[in-house]
């Protein structure tokens, strides 16, 4: 590993895994401490010429990562139809696995640039190649992986009670199956957000051609470490082919000078839903300060937001389903109840003047 990019990788982790006294925050978990462990010999051998360079490299990263936000009140006209997939990098795509089994599902070494990446690809029992089909793409927390997002996400249910289909997304791996990435996704790490966001047009591109996918109901939701990454994603043009979007316990992280996450506005606005666990929901990021930082930019740009607020920190949401709905349906009816090109600020909610029943008293129109 590069001197440079050590450093850098360090001060990541100072910045989003340490206590700073008062800016009280959670512990490293054993990963995160064995990752800083196993870098410390090489850190410590880099000599000052080094160190002086890649101080100056992690200012010009911080300057990719901190975007000033354009004049949020320039409302440009809202695109009605969504973009169709980017070309596979590959050529010719393989053919997925699928199904509504985490076994059946799991595909890996799919070809991706130069990458061999991995993921989920769930599909209803009962679907219908005639019939346009939304697509879900999940992005999993710190850590975890595409089948722990299928599992704790309930998706063999949902896909089946909801008619959607979804990709569960898998960090990018070393050849030692360690992560490439400090926390799972590259928020941060701005050298690995081109290949990322490749990943992700391979594999819409690839489902896209071998199902019947409904291109104007195309979502993303992530949680945790993988909000963050979808928080970036939205400032990206990657983000006109989302009808929607969630994030849970994400938002726009800020982190000393390591991380300064900043929102770009963009001519398509898409409705979002915007999840955190209240003023404990921390983890090296005060995530209530990112969800709302996240929420007030995307009032400012013009779409239309929920907000929901619950009190059980950087843990699962305490959704209670109505009886014999899978666990997380309140989520999946947010997306699935916007479809694209509505008009910015607008939803069927707004126009009801309240949110559905099955939400949560927790949840809320932001205004």
């Amino acid at each position: 590993m590069g001197a440079r990019r050590m450093v850098w990788m360090l001060a990541l982790v100072w910045a989003v895994g340490c206590d700073d006294g008062a800016d009280s925050a959670a512990d490293p978990s054993p990963g995160q401490q064995a990752m800083v462990d196993a870098a410390a010999p090489d850190a410590a051998a880099l000599d000052a010429a080094a160190l002086d360079a890649a101080a100056a490299d992690a200012g010009a990263l911080d300057a990719q990562v901190d975007l000033a936000v354009p004049d949020a009140d320039i409302v440009a006209e809202q695109p009605r139809t969504a973009p169709a997939p980017r070309a596979y990098s590959g050529g010719t795509c393989p053919i997925l696995r699928y199904g509504n089994t985490r076994e059946a599902a799991l595909n890996e070494g799919f070809p991706s640039g130069e990458d061999q990446r991995r993921f989920h690809l769930m599909v209803p029992e009962n679907y219908d190649p005639a019939v346009p089909t939304p697509l879900v793409f999940g992005w999993h927390w710190l850590a975890g992986d595409s089948g722990d997002f299928v599992r704790e996400g309930e998706l063999d249910t949902a896909v089946d009670q909801m008619g959607f289909i979804v990709v569960s997304m898998d960090r990018a791996l070393n050849d030692d199956g360690s992560s490439r990435y400090l926390f799972s996704w590259p928020f941060g790490e701005p050298w690995g957000q081109e290949p990322e966001l490749m990943f992700f047009d391979d594999v819409l591109s690839c489902v896209d051609q071998q199902f019947n996918i409904d291109r104007q109901r195309v979502y993303g939701i992530g949680v945790s470490a993988g909000a963050l990454w979808l928080t970036h994603m939205l400032s990206t043009d990657r983000a006109d082919h989302f009808a929607a979007a969630e994030i849970l316990s994400g938002g726009l992280g800020q982190r000393g000078t390591a991380l300064q996450m900043a929102f770009t506005p963009r001519a398509h606005k898409f409705p979002a839903l915007v999840l955190w666990g209240g003023p404990t929901d921390r983890l090296g990021i005060d995530f209530e300060d990112a969800s709302l930082r996240l929420r007030q930019a995307l009032r400012d740009d013009h779409h239309f937001v929920v907000s929901c607020t619950h009190s059980s920190g950087h843990g699962i949401p305490p959704i209670t389903p109505p009886e014999g709905q899978t666990r997380f349906s309140m989520l999946w009816q947010f997306l699935l109840d916007h479809p694209y090109g509505l008009d910015p600020d607008t939803s069927p909610y707004r126009d009801a003047g309240a949110l559905p029943d099955q939400f949560e008293d927790w949840c809320e129109i932001a205004e």
